[in-house]
């Protein structure tokens, strides 16, 4: 075992942007990836995982020539998801299983993404989806505004997400697919932790008091 391969990956790991998220770093080969995940198999005829205080999770993962491809986990027990709360099936297609994504470009984690899976009923928490946080206990769940404290936002209408500024690292923010003009009290619904952010924020304007300071 190398230092790249000893990670631990936990559901209330904290989130670092550009950095890692859930424990799982970016930058590592698909080797030592899987290498560190290994101790978390408890199923391996069905490939079920089971990281620290997280449910247990099936995976999924599929690659091309190329090396990009990546490791879906999902929840294996779909009660968990609350399906009961809004459809009539835990097969209806707006029930969502996927909790966390490893993705990879050119065998090495790009980056690495947490969903929000339970149904809720509002003003409910997710109890069971990945708990880790950003600073000021921001996670899956809470706010997208609440970020504006810490960092300024930009929506990428192509993509439906947020990014955040380069000053506070690379993440993707995803709320309701619509920027907060449109809905200024969306809830994050999936955060990804990717290497840098696009969006550079606009330098501070000076201000005709500035000499008064």
């Amino acid at each position: 075992m190398g230092l790249l391969d000893d990670f631990t990956v936990s559901w209330e790991g904290q989130i670092i942007p550009s950095k890692s998220l859930a424990g799982i770093p970016l930058g590592i080969s698909i080797e030592d990836f899987e290498r560190g995940i290994d101790k978390y198999l408890v199923d391996g005829d069905k490939s079920l995982y089971k990281f620290i205080n997280s449910p247990i999770l099936s995976l999924g993962k599929e690659f091309d020539s190329n090396g990009d491809g990546g490791y879906g986990f999902s929840v294996n027990d779909l009660e968990l998801t609350n399906w009961r709360l809004y459809f009539n099936s835990p097969d209806h297609a707006g029930v969502n299983p996927r909790a966390l994504y490893v993705i990879v470009r050119s065998w090495k984690v790009y980056a690495v993404k947490a969903w929000m899976f339970e149904s809720l009923k509002e003003g409910d928490r997710p109890v069971n989806s990945y708990r880790g946080k950003l600073c000021g206990g921001i996670g899956l769940g809470d706010l997208v505004r609440d970020l504006l404290a810490y960092t300024e936002l930009e929506f990428d209408n192509a993509e439906e997400w947020f990014y955040t500024d380069k000053n506070f690292g690379g993440l993707e923010v995803s709320g309701y697919g619509v920027d907060l003009n449109d809905e200024p009290d969306q809830m994050i619904t999936a955060l990804t932790v990717i290497e840098e952010s696009p969006f550079t924020p606009a330098p501070p304007q000076d201000s005709e008091f500035d000499f008064l300071l």
